[in-house]
């Protein structure tokens, strides 16, 4: 399995990207939105994930590794494959994906692309209790209203949502500064 490339962005156009490492080219799906500087001189991440199908390899490549593991979570789950995986990931903030999954927040889940009533519950039923014992979830309260404070000083400041949503989704801190902070280091 390929697990992290890291190189220089040679394409990107939505949601591919070909990233040349040691002279080769792999051409890496991304999620919608990701913001890759294609610049000479610039290495690039990417935490990858290859999926082999009868027909085709495809790599999946995430600019932070929580993007990978709920990736791979969704993937664990019946009907879910790897287009409606990266649909969801490239939508969600990874951290309130886990959250409201744990919560049991059906209508969120009905929210995102390619999830109906049927798929929010099996999500629910499949994930609730891996996501429990696996990963720490944002307590309710006032951590997420720190987070959306932080969000909203980073949309202020330009970035879309979405890139706001997951740069403070993948960074810790204790303040809402230091959340700005770190989230800015991610984006930067």
């Amino acid at each position: 399995m390929i697990s992290m490339l890291k190189g220089q962005v040679a394409q990107f156009s939505g949601n591919q990207a070909v990233l040349m490492v040691g002279g080769v080219g792999y051409l890496v799906n991304v999620p919608a939105g990701t913001h890759l500087i294609h610049a000479d001189n610039h290495e690039v991440t990417l935490f990858t994930m290859l999926i082999v199908r009868q027909d085709c390899m495809d790599l999946y490549g995430f600019i932070d590794q929580r993007q990978r593991e709920i990736f791979a979570l969704l993937l664990g789950v019946s009907g879910i494959g790897p287009k409606t995986a990266m649909n969801i990931v490239s939508s969600v903030e990874p951290n309130r994906f886990l959250e409201e999954v744990v919560s049991e927040n059906i209508a969120y889940l009905m929210g995102l692309p390619g999830i109906g009533n049927k798929g929010a519950k099996r999500i629910v039923l499949e994930l609730k209790e891996r996501i429990a014992r696996h990963y720490k979830t944002i307590p309710r309260g006032t951590s997420r209203d720190m987070g959306d404070d932080a969000v909203s000083a980073l949309v202020t400041l330009g970035y879309s949502e979405n890139q706001a949503r997951r740069s403070v989704g993948s960074v810790k801190a204790d303040t809402v500064e230091e959340l700005v902070r770190k989230a800015l280091k991610e984006l930067l």
